[in-house]
Protein backbone atom coordinates (compact mmCIF):
# COMPACT_ATOMS: atom_id res chain seq x y z
CA UNK A 1 0.00 0.00 0.00
CA UNK A 2 2.97 2.49 1.11
CA UNK A 3 6.24 2.41 1.98
CA UNK A 4 8.09 -0.71 2.80
CA UNK A 5 7.20 -2.12 6.24
CA UNK A 6 9.54 -3.83 8.94
CA UNK A 7 7.79 -4.97 12.43
CA UNK A 8 8.61 -2.66 15.20
CA UNK A 9 8.61 -2.80 19.25
CA UNK A 10 5.30 -4.85 19.95
CA UNK A 11 4.89 -6.19 16.80
CA UNK A 12 3.48 -3.09 15.30
CA UNK A 13 4.39 -2.51 11.79
CA UNK A 14 5.98 0.76 10.77
CA UNK A 15 7.63 1.95 7.69
CA UNK A 16 11.64 2.01 7.31
CA UNK A 17 11.75 5.33 7.64
CA UNK A 18 13.41 7.77 9.87
CA UNK A 19 14.43 11.37 10.06
CA UNK A 20 17.86 12.24 8.63
CA UNK A 21 19.88 15.68 7.53
CA UNK A 22 18.00 15.55 4.51
CA UNK A 23 14.54 14.78 5.64
CA UNK A 24 11.75 16.10 7.25
CA UNK A 25 9.46 13.41 9.19
CA UNK A 26 6.27 13.29 10.33
CA UNK A 27 4.83 10.53 11.57
CA UNK A 28 1.08 8.97 10.81
CA UNK A 29 -0.91 7.16 13.56
CA UNK A 30 -4.01 5.57 11.53
CA UNK A 31 -5.95 2.48 11.92
CA UNK A 32 -5.33 -0.03 9.39
CA UNK A 33 -7.14 -2.61 10.54
CA UNK A 34 -10.07 -3.61 12.42
CA UNK A 35 -13.32 -1.56 11.99
CA UNK A 36 -12.04 1.52 10.24
CA UNK A 37 -9.24 0.05 8.37
CA UNK A 38 -10.38 1.78 5.34
CA UNK A 39 -10.04 4.93 6.72
CA UNK A 40 -7.02 4.30 7.59
CA UNK A 41 -5.96 3.36 4.19
CA UNK A 42 -7.03 6.04 2.37
CA UNK A 43 -6.01 8.14 4.65
CA UNK A 44 -2.16 6.64 4.34
CA UNK A 45 -2.56 6.74 0.23
CA UNK A 46 -3.61 10.14 0.09
CA UNK A 47 -0.97 11.52 2.31
CA UNK A 48 1.66 9.49 0.20
CA UNK A 49 0.31 11.40 -3.10
CA UNK A 50 0.60 14.72 -1.49
CA UNK A 51 4.13 13.98 -0.33
CA UNK A 52 5.22 12.80 -4.31
CA UNK A 53 3.61 15.71 -5.15
CA UNK A 54 5.46 18.17 -2.58
CA UNK A 55 8.97 16.65 -3.40
CA UNK A 56 8.17 16.47 -7.00
CA UNK A 57 8.06 20.45 -6.47
CA UNK A 58 11.05 20.78 -4.50
CA UNK A 59 10.08 19.23 -0.95
CA UNK A 60 10.34 22.16 1.77
CA UNK A 61 12.65 24.02 2.89
CA UNK A 62 14.81 22.34 0.76
CA UNK A 63 14.24 18.77 2.18
CA UNK A 64 12.58 15.70 1.02
CA UNK A 65 8.70 15.36 3.43
CA UNK A 66 8.74 11.49 4.66
CA UNK A 67 5.81 10.23 6.39
CA UNK A 68 6.24 6.98 8.96
CA UNK A 69 2.84 4.98 9.14
CA UNK A 70 2.17 2.94 11.37
CA UNK A 71 -1.50 0.77 13.00
CA UNK A 72 -2.65 2.26 16.21
CA UNK A 73 -4.80 -1.34 16.48
CA UNK A 74 -7.62 0.96 17.91
CA UNK A 75 -5.40 1.39 21.36
CA UNK A 76 -4.68 3.90 23.12
CA UNK A 77 -1.52 2.66 24.13
CA UNK A 78 -0.47 1.75 20.92
CA UNK A 79 -1.29 5.48 19.89
CA UNK A 80 0.55 6.55 22.72
CA UNK A 81 3.55 4.99 22.00
CA UNK A 82 3.81 5.55 18.39
CA UNK A 83 3.14 9.41 19.01
CA UNK A 84 6.69 9.02 21.25
CA UNK A 85 8.54 7.08 19.01
CA UNK A 86 7.63 9.28 16.17
CA UNK A 87 9.43 12.34 18.71
CA UNK A 88 12.34 10.77 19.32
CA UNK A 89 12.82 9.48 15.98
CA UNK A 90 13.05 13.32 15.08
CA UNK A 91 9.89 13.66 13.84
CA UNK A 92 8.25 17.51 13.61
CA UNK A 93 4.48 16.74 13.66
CA UNK A 94 2.02 13.55 13.65
CA UNK A 95 -0.99 13.12 11.05
CA UNK A 96 -4.02 11.46 13.53
CA UNK A 97 -4.97 9.36 14.97
CA UNK A 98 -8.36 8.22 12.74
CA UNK A 99 -9.82 6.36 15.55
CA UNK A 100 -7.77 7.53 18.62
CA UNK A 101 -7.63 10.96 18.85
CA UNK A 102 -8.55 11.26 22.65
CA UNK A 103 -5.07 10.04 22.80
CA UNK A 104 -2.98 11.69 20.58
CA UNK A 105 -4.62 15.39 20.74
CA UNK A 106 -3.92 15.12 24.68
CA UNK A 107 -0.17 14.02 24.19
CA UNK A 108 0.59 17.09 21.59
CA UNK A 109 -1.47 19.82 23.72
CA UNK A 110 1.20 17.62 26.70
CA UNK A 111 4.37 18.40 24.38
CA UNK A 112 3.60 20.91 22.59
CA UNK A 113 3.60 19.39 19.47
CA UNK A 114 1.69 19.66 16.48
CA UNK A 115 -1.14 17.28 15.39
CA UNK A 116 -2.60 17.32 12.03
CA UNK A 117 -5.12 16.11 9.85
CA UNK A 118 -7.25 13.31 9.78
CA UNK A 119 -8.06 13.64 13.65
CA UNK A 120 -10.81 11.03 13.87
CA UNK A 121 -14.31 13.14 13.46
CA UNK A 122 -12.47 16.63 14.38
CA UNK A 123 -15.32 17.85 16.86
CA UNK A 124 -15.43 16.70 20.47
CA UNK A 125 -11.79 15.30 19.93
CA UNK A 126 -10.46 19.24 18.87
CA UNK A 127 -13.34 20.86 21.20
CA UNK A 128 -13.55 18.37 24.37
CA UNK A 129 -15.38 21.07 26.44
CA UNK A 130 -18.23 21.76 23.68
CA UNK A 131 -18.21 23.78 20.08
CA UNK A 132 -17.83 27.28 21.51
CA UNK A 133 -14.81 26.70 24.13
CA UNK A 134 -11.52 26.81 23.64
CA UNK A 135 -9.65 23.79 20.90
CA UNK A 136 -6.61 21.71 21.85
CA UNK A 137 -4.01 24.05 21.23
CA UNK A 138 -1.81 21.99 19.65
CA UNK A 139 -4.24 19.63 17.90
CA UNK A 140 -5.48 21.06 13.84
CA UNK A 141 -8.44 18.95 12.24
CA UNK A 142 -8.95 18.67 8.55
CA UNK A 143 -11.54 16.00 8.93
CA UNK A 144 -15.44 16.10 9.30
CA UNK A 145 -16.23 17.62 12.19
CA UNK A 146 -18.30 15.86 14.13
CA UNK A 147 -20.09 18.52 15.69
CA UNK A 148 -21.20 20.22 12.47
CA UNK A 149 -22.27 16.34 10.94
CA UNK A 150 -24.48 15.85 13.78
CA UNK A 151 -25.82 19.56 13.48
CA UNK A 152 -27.21 19.63 9.94
CA UNK A 153 -28.74 15.34 10.39
CA UNK A 154 -29.89 17.57 13.62
CA UNK A 155 -31.51 20.03 11.42
CA UNK A 156 -32.95 17.17 8.83
CA UNK A 157 -35.03 15.60 12.31
CA UNK A 158 -36.19 18.65 13.38
CA UNK A 159 -38.27 19.16 10.46
CA UNK A 160 -38.78 15.63 9.03
CA UNK A 161 -39.02 13.26 12.15
CA UNK A 162 -42.68 14.16 13.20
CA UNK A 163 -42.94 11.49 15.82
CA UNK A 164 -39.61 12.03 17.01
CA UNK A 165 -35.64 11.32 17.41
CA UNK A 166 -34.42 8.50 19.03
CA UNK A 167 -30.40 8.27 19.40
CA UNK A 168 -28.27 4.88 19.08
CA UNK A 169 -24.49 6.20 19.66
CA UNK A 170 -21.62 4.64 20.88
CA UNK A 171 -20.11 5.78 24.29
CA UNK A 172 -16.78 7.69 23.54
CA UNK A 173 -16.11 10.92 22.47
CA UNK A 174 -16.99 10.61 18.88
CA UNK A 175 -20.59 9.18 19.58
CA UNK A 176 -20.89 11.76 22.67
CA UNK A 177 -20.12 14.48 20.13
CA UNK A 178 -22.35 13.43 17.50
CA UNK A 179 -24.70 13.79 19.95
CA UNK A 180 -23.84 17.34 20.90
CA UNK A 181 -24.29 18.56 17.56
CA UNK A 182 -27.62 16.61 16.57
CA UNK A 183 -28.61 18.84 20.11
CA UNK A 184 -27.74 22.16 18.82
CA UNK A 185 -30.21 21.59 15.55
CA UNK A 186 -32.84 19.21 17.17
CA UNK A 187 -33.79 20.97 20.72
CA UNK A 188 -37.11 18.64 20.79
CA UNK A 189 -37.15 15.71 24.20
CA UNK A 190 -35.35 12.84 21.99
CA UNK A 191 -37.45 9.75 22.48
CA UNK A 192 -34.24 7.53 23.82
CA UNK A 193 -30.46 8.39 23.79
CA UNK A 194 -28.58 4.71 24.51
CA UNK A 195 -24.82 4.54 24.56
CA UNK A 196 -23.37 1.80 23.44
CA UNK A 197 -19.61 0.38 23.53
CA UNK A 198 -18.08 -0.89 20.31
CA UNK A 199 -14.90 -2.55 19.67
CA UNK A 200 -13.10 -1.04 17.38
CA UNK A 201 -10.07 -3.13 16.63
CA UNK A 202 -12.30 -5.82 15.15
CA UNK A 203 -15.28 -5.33 12.26
CA UNK A 204 -17.44 -7.68 13.15
CA UNK A 205 -20.48 -6.00 14.25
CA UNK A 206 -22.29 -6.12 18.09
CA UNK A 207 -25.12 -7.67 16.31
CA UNK A 208 -26.86 -9.24 20.03
CA UNK A 209 -26.92 -5.66 21.59
CA UNK A 210 -28.12 -3.74 18.54
CA UNK A 211 -31.05 -6.01 18.29
CA UNK A 212 -31.87 -4.95 21.54
CA UNK A 213 -31.78 -1.74 20.62
CA UNK A 214 -33.87 -2.01 17.74
CA UNK A 215 -36.51 -3.38 19.82
CA UNK A 216 -36.06 -0.26 21.93
CA UNK A 217 -36.58 2.47 19.14
CA UNK A 218 -39.54 0.10 17.58
CA UNK A 219 -41.48 0.28 21.12
CA UNK A 220 -40.19 4.12 21.51
CA UNK A 221 -42.91 5.10 18.17
CA UNK A 222 -40.01 7.59 16.89
CA UNK A 223 -40.02 8.06 13.33
CA UNK A 224 -36.07 8.33 13.16
CA UNK A 225 -33.33 6.82 14.68
CA UNK A 226 -29.93 8.13 14.33
CA UNK A 227 -27.35 5.12 14.76
CA UNK A 228 -24.03 7.11 15.28
CA UNK A 229 -22.11 3.53 14.71
CA UNK A 230 -19.41 2.55 13.30
CA UNK A 231 -20.25 1.64 9.41
CA UNK A 232 -20.39 -2.15 10.12
CA UNK A 233 -23.13 -1.92 13.21
CA UNK A 234 -25.38 0.66 11.16
CA UNK A 235 -25.53 -2.11 8.38
CA UNK A 236 -26.61 -4.65 11.29
CA UNK A 237 -29.11 -2.14 12.63
CA UNK A 238 -30.80 -1.36 9.25
CA UNK A 239 -30.71 -5.43 8.59
CA UNK A 240 -32.66 -5.93 12.21
CA UNK A 241 -35.01 -2.77 10.88
CA UNK A 242 -35.72 -4.36 7.89
CA UNK A 243 -36.61 -7.95 9.61
CA UNK A 244 -38.66 -6.58 11.76
CA UNK A 245 -41.04 -5.06 9.04
CA UNK A 246 -40.10 -1.00 9.69
CA UNK A 247 -39.13 -0.24 6.01
CA UNK A 248 -41.48 2.67 5.40
CA UNK A 249 -42.04 3.63 8.56
CA UNK A 250 -38.52 4.48 10.34
CA UNK A 251 -35.78 6.69 8.54
CA UNK A 252 -32.18 5.78 9.82
CA UNK A 253 -29.98 8.65 10.25
CA UNK A 254 -26.32 8.19 10.65
CA UNK A 255 -23.04 9.62 10.91
CA UNK A 256 -19.49 11.29 9.01
CA UNK A 257 -18.82 7.28 7.84
CA UNK A 258 -22.25 6.31 6.90
CA UNK A 259 -21.73 7.38 3.37
CA UNK A 260 -17.70 7.89 2.97
CA UNK A 261 -17.31 4.44 1.27
CA UNK A 262 -19.14 1.54 0.01
CA UNK A 263 -18.59 -0.26 3.54
CA UNK A 264 -22.14 0.46 4.93
CA UNK A 265 -24.14 -0.33 1.81
CA UNK A 266 -22.55 -3.41 0.94
CA UNK A 267 -22.54 -4.60 4.72
CA UNK A 268 -26.17 -3.94 4.82
CA UNK A 269 -27.29 -4.88 1.42
CA UNK A 270 -28.96 -3.82 -1.61
CA UNK A 271 -32.60 -5.82 -0.80
CA UNK A 272 -32.65 -4.45 2.86
CA UNK A 273 -31.88 -0.66 1.79
CA UNK A 274 -34.21 -0.61 -1.47
CA UNK A 275 -37.20 0.19 1.15
CA UNK A 276 -35.34 1.89 3.88
CA UNK A 277 -35.06 5.49 3.90
CA UNK A 278 -31.33 6.29 5.06
CA UNK A 279 -30.37 9.66 5.54
CA UNK A 280 -26.41 10.70 5.98
CA UNK A 281 -24.88 14.67 5.74
CA UNK A 282 -21.61 15.09 3.35
CA UNK A 283 -19.34 17.87 2.56
CA UNK A 284 -20.74 19.96 -0.14
CA UNK A 285 -17.70 19.17 -2.13
CA UNK A 286 -18.51 15.60 -2.17
CA UNK A 287 -22.00 16.38 -4.13
CA UNK A 288 -20.46 19.10 -6.30
CA UNK A 289 -16.85 18.15 -6.71
CA UNK A 290 -14.68 21.26 -7.24
CA UNK A 291 -11.75 20.77 -10.33
CA UNK A 292 -8.97 20.37 -7.83
CA UNK A 293 -10.87 17.28 -6.40
CA UNK A 294 -11.68 15.66 -9.67
CA UNK A 295 -8.20 15.49 -10.74
CA UNK A 296 -7.28 14.16 -7.27
CA UNK A 297 -9.77 11.61 -7.53
CA UNK A 298 -8.72 10.84 -11.07
CA UNK A 299 -5.03 10.19 -9.74
CA UNK A 300 -5.69 8.19 -6.80
CA UNK A 301 -8.38 6.25 -8.35
CA UNK A 302 -5.49 5.29 -11.29
CA UNK A 303 -2.74 4.80 -8.25
CA UNK A 304 -4.47 2.55 -6.43
CA UNK A 305 -7.71 1.23 -8.42
CA UNK A 306 -10.38 3.16 -6.14
CA UNK A 307 -11.59 6.05 -5.12
CA UNK A 308 -10.23 7.94 -2.06
CA UNK A 309 -12.84 8.31 -0.17
CA UNK A 310 -13.96 11.60 1.80
CA UNK A 311 -11.21 10.37 4.53
CA UNK A 312 -8.43 10.77 1.78
CA UNK A 313 -9.32 13.84 1.01
CA UNK A 314 -8.99 15.37 4.08
CA UNK A 315 -5.86 13.50 5.15
CA UNK A 316 -4.23 15.11 1.60
CA UNK A 317 -5.54 18.52 2.71
CA UNK A 318 -3.65 18.20 6.27
CA UNK A 319 -0.51 17.77 4.89
CA UNK A 320 -0.57 20.35 2.26
CA UNK A 321 -1.11 22.64 5.24
CA UNK A 322 1.65 21.18 7.34
CA UNK A 323 3.89 22.10 4.02
CA UNK A 324 2.30 25.10 3.70
CA UNK A 325 2.68 26.16 7.38
CA UNK A 326 6.42 24.87 7.62
CA UNK A 327 7.62 27.03 4.28
CA UNK A 328 6.00 30.01 5.83
CA UNK A 329 7.48 29.58 9.26
CA UNK A 330 11.34 28.69 7.67
CA UNK A 331 11.30 26.17 10.29
CA UNK A 332 10.48 22.50 11.57
CA UNK A 333 10.54 24.03 15.26
CA UNK A 334 7.08 23.09 17.29
CA UNK A 335 6.22 26.45 18.03
CA UNK A 336 7.37 27.92 14.70
CA UNK A 337 4.68 25.64 12.98
CA UNK A 338 2.57 26.21 15.46
CA UNK A 339 2.22 29.64 15.04
CA UNK A 340 2.01 29.33 11.23
CA UNK A 341 -0.92 26.73 11.80
CA UNK A 342 -3.01 28.94 13.46
CA UNK A 343 -2.47 31.74 10.53
CA UNK A 344 -3.69 29.27 7.92
CA UNK A 345 -6.27 31.09 5.81
CA UNK A 346 -8.03 30.21 2.51
CA UNK A 347 -5.97 27.54 1.70
CA UNK A 348 -7.29 25.79 -1.96
CA UNK A 349 -8.16 22.25 -0.40
CA UNK A 350 -9.82 19.70 -1.91
CA UNK A 351 -12.58 20.07 0.89
CA UNK A 352 -12.94 23.50 0.28
CA UNK A 353 -11.47 26.83 0.94
CA UNK A 354 -9.59 26.34 4.49
CA UNK A 355 -8.51 28.35 7.47
CA UNK A 356 -6.91 27.86 10.69
CA UNK A 357 -7.07 30.68 13.44
CA UNK A 358 -5.98 30.36 17.72
CA UNK A 359 -10.23 29.34 18.15
CA UNK A 360 -10.76 27.39 15.12
CA UNK A 361 -8.76 24.55 14.48
CA UNK A 362 -11.50 23.05 12.57
CA UNK A 363 -11.30 23.09 8.66
CA UNK A 364 -14.47 21.69 8.12
CA UNK A 365 -17.40 23.50 9.90
CA UNK A 366 -21.40 23.36 9.43
CA UNK A 367 -21.99 25.11 6.41
CA UNK A 368 -20.05 22.56 4.37
CA UNK A 369 -22.41 20.28 5.12
CA UNK A 370 -25.33 19.00 3.27
CA UNK A 371 -28.04 16.27 4.53
CA UNK A 372 -28.44 13.10 1.48
CA UNK A 373 -30.51 10.20 1.12
CA UNK A 374 -29.31 7.03 -0.07
CA UNK A 375 -30.90 6.47 -3.54
CA UNK A 376 -29.06 3.58 -5.08
CA UNK A 377 -28.16 0.76 -2.70
CA UNK A 378 -26.78 -1.08 -5.35
CA UNK A 379 -23.93 1.34 -6.31
CA UNK A 380 -23.80 3.48 -2.96
CA UNK A 381 -25.46 6.74 -4.63
CA UNK A 382 -26.59 10.06 -2.46
CA UNK A 383 -28.55 12.89 -3.74
CA UNK A 384 -29.16 15.77 -1.65
CA UNK A 385 -32.34 16.07 0.44
CA UNK A 386 -34.41 19.02 -0.18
Amino acid sequence: MLASTAIGAGGIAISQASATSGTILVGSIMPLSGAYADIGIAAGNSAAIAVQEINAAGGILGKKLVIQYADDGASATTSALLFKKYMSQGAVAILGSGDTASTTVALADQYKFPDIGLIDDGGSAIYPNGPTKAPYPWAWSTSPNGYAVGESLGSYAATNCANGLYVVHDNTYYGVGGLAGLQISYTKTLKGDDSLDENWSSSQPATTVISAEVQKVITSGASCVDVWLTAQDQAVFAQQLYAAGQNGKITMLGNDVTGSDATFANAAGATVLNGLTVVSSFLKTEVTPPANLKTFVAKYTAKYGKAPSVWGEVQYDGVMILAEAIKKAGSTKPAAIAAQLNKITNHNGLTGTLTFTKMQHTTINGPQFQNVVLSDPATNKWIATK
